[in-house]
């Protein structure tokens, strides 16, 4: 963390000395945008039903010509995904609090879980635009992106746990004391969700509008397409997790660690509006 706090330092002061700059050198150029609304998690394994996210950045560029310049800016992203199963279930060996070996047992249905990330982005990129007044412009690069935040949080239509003791060749599906039961409208509390460094495409096209002689603004869409898995765990975790020290108490894991879902990458599209010093 020391190392990317580090970068993004560096960047910053590249940027204010951008801004310090521009206007005695017209090679340079500082811009604010923002943009949205579509900002999610693509994964594989279930349904996942895109969400809204914004972003907010600062950009430096430096022409080499007109028409042609290189770019360098930092950004703060949101990403919003819900991840839906009609049923999911599972089953593993645990000990209960007698210490006696039986099969837990249970069965999701109608499960949504809801992923929130934040992510502090490093675009990099090179721009071309026609001359005039009012030009086209077309931007294309790549952005390493920082995990901020992030957290899930898990709805259930319907959870049933039960406990299979093969020395008995019996399944309980209750008491409740003991973590076994039927729970209807089951929802879980927030928790962590810890990604890994995001490699992205980007690509962003639309006009530009120069206003007097030294400010522009630019309207354009953008893309963002997440290259890699930010969500890569060797060992997989149990969806729902018997206690047995408290067993009423059961914990839950995301679709992420059971491996239900995989393949985690950021995508974000949409709107985007700059407002640019020269």
């Amino acid at each position: 963390m020391k190392k990317y706090i580090t970068s993004l330092a560096m960047i910053t002061a590249l940027l204010t000395a951008g801004f310090n700059s521009y206007g005695q050198d017209k090679k340079q150029e500082f811009s604010i945008s923002v943009g949205g609304p579509f900002s999610f998690v693509k994964s594989t394994g279930g349904e996942y039903v895109p969400g809204n996210g914004v972003s907010a950045g600062l950009r430096y560029s430096y022409y080499l010509n007109e028409g042609l310049s290189i770019g360098v800016g930092v950004e703060y992203q949101t990403y919003n995904t819900d991840i839906k199963f009609g049923s999911i279930s599972g089953r593993y060996n645990a000990v209960d609090a007698e210490n006696e070996s039986f099969q837990f047992r249970y069965k999701a249905a109608n499960l949504r879980e809801e992923q929130k990330l934040a992510y502090i982005n490093v675009p990099i990129g090179i721009q071309f635009e026609t001359p005039g007044t009012t030009k086209l412009y077309l931007a294309g690069g790549f952005k390493i992106g920082f995990a901020s935040s992030g957290s899930f949080q898990t709805k259930m239509g319907n959870l049933t746990t039960s406990g299979y003791y093969p020395q008995y060749n019996v399944e309980l599906f209750s008491p409740a004391f003991a973590g076994f039961a039927s729970t209807n409208d089951l929802k879980t509390s927030k928790q962590d969700l810890k990604t890994d460094v995001s490699y992205s495409a980007t690509v962003e096209t639309g006009l530009k509008q120069v206003i007097g002689s030294t400010n522009s603004i630019y309207i354009g869409l953008y893309l963002d397409y997440g290259l890699n898995n930010i969500y890569d765990k060797n060992e997989a975790k149990n969806l729902v997790q018997y206690n047995p020290d408290l067993p009423v108490e059961l914990k839950y894991n995301s679709v992420f660690d059971s491996g239900a879902s995989h393949n985690m990458r950021l995508v974000s599209y949409g709107l985007k509006i700059r407002f640019a010093m020269r």
